[in-house]
């Protein structure tokens, strides 16, 4: 046993030229990792921010008070976890939702609002004084 068997032994430059290769793939790996976890936030936002929009809020800063890291994502493409956080959401803030509903006093709304006249500049006051 004395005499070294030359196929396994791998010498000094092989494990260096190994691990050069491993840094670089986990470098990769790193990188389209970070590339796939962004992709997933502006998925989950911009699902949560209709699923938000579709209960009735209306409010962009009501997405500040959501864990969107409790928040994951089917294969089908569903957010799963969203819909526990918006029961919680609605029985601690219920004022967010149903902006359709409120009723306004004296039953008007702003299709009901008359017409503004535009007011005149400095210089078309002036213009008139000067003619009259």
């Amino acid at each position: 046993m004395a005499e070294e068997n030359t196929e396994t032994q791998v010498s000094d430059n092989d494990i260096k030229a190994m691990q050069a290769a491993l840094k670089k793939a986990n470098g990769e790996a790193a990188h389209y990792r970070n590339e796939r976890n962004a992709f997933r936030d502006m998925v989950v936002n911009l699902k949560a921010e209709r699923t938000l929009s579709d209960a009735g809020i209306t409010n962009p800063k009501a997405t500040k008070v959501l864990d969107f890291s409790k928040v994951t994502v089917t294969e089908s493409g569903e957010l799963e976890g969203l819909t526990e956080q918006l029961e919680s959401l609605k029985e601690d803030f219920p004022e967010l939702f149903g902006a359709g509903d409120k009723k306004f006093s004296g039953g008007t709304d702003a299709a009901n609002k008359q017409d503004v006249r535009p007011q005149k500049s400095s210089a078309e006051m002036l213009v008139d004084r000067l003619k009259g």
